[in-house]
């Protein structure tokens, strides 16, 4: 299936596979790279020339490497899933986590997204714009039970009897800020939506 604004198919090789050079490049700081174009521009408007620019390596590299668009789309994502877990999910993780926890975490989030220029997410940009692609639906669809499950933890501590309902409460907010960051460039709009979500949680309080 051919992308539109795309030079090649989503699932064709890169590049020719058998032309491909040893590695001349460092494959953490390309990924970090393919992150931040696939985040700012998009799955079906990054073109593989935007990639080969962007990454400064050519098409026989990125083949032999990443294997198709697609392919470095999903390697990207779990680059980028792996950066929000070690900036965003250890508050949760901790044996003692309870609402406090998550009070905590909503609050680095909206400092998590003004960092990063208010792009919201780049998993859940996904989730909208590639709705059609059962591969990629499928990472997007085990990005957001890891963000459910990760919510639960803490909340299995607080309010066990109310937890299932509460955990989806909560994902369900953590998209919505995401969504409204990516749409909006007013960061006080993320701020009012954050400090919502965290009047809430206090009031769940015994």
């Amino acid at each position: 299936m051919s992308i539109p604004g795309s030079d090649v198919s989503d699932t064709a090789p890169i590049g020719d596979r058998r032309a491909g050079r040893p590695r001349s490049f460092e494959l953490d700081s390309a990924l970090d790279s393919a992150v931040d174009l696939f985040w700012e521009r998009g799955y079906r408007r990054t073109t593989t020339r935007d990639l080969e620019r962007h990454l400064g390596i050519g098409q026989s590299s990125l083949s032999h490497n990443f294997g198709t668009k697609r392919d470095l789309l999903l390697s990207a994502v779990d680059r980028y899933e792996a950066r929000m877990e070690a900036d965003l999910f250890p508050i949760l993780d901790s044996p003692n986590a309870g609402l406090d926890a998550l009070d905590g975490f909503f609050e680095t989030l909206g400092e998590w997204i003004e960092s990063n220029r208010s792009r919201g997410c780049l998993v859940i940009n996904l989730m909208a714009s590639e709705a059609d692609d059962p591969v990629i639906g499928r990472r997007v669809r085990a990005y957001r039970e890891l963000i459910r499950s990760s919510l639960r933890k803490p909340l299995d501590r607080a309010l066990p009897s109310e937890a299932a309902s509460r955990a989806e409460l909560l994902t369900a907010a953590v998209m919505g800020v995401h969504v409204t960051a990516r749409s909006s460039d007013r960061q006080s709009e993320v701020d009012a939506m954050v400090a919502a979500i965290r009047d809430q949680i206090a009031r769940w309080r015994p």
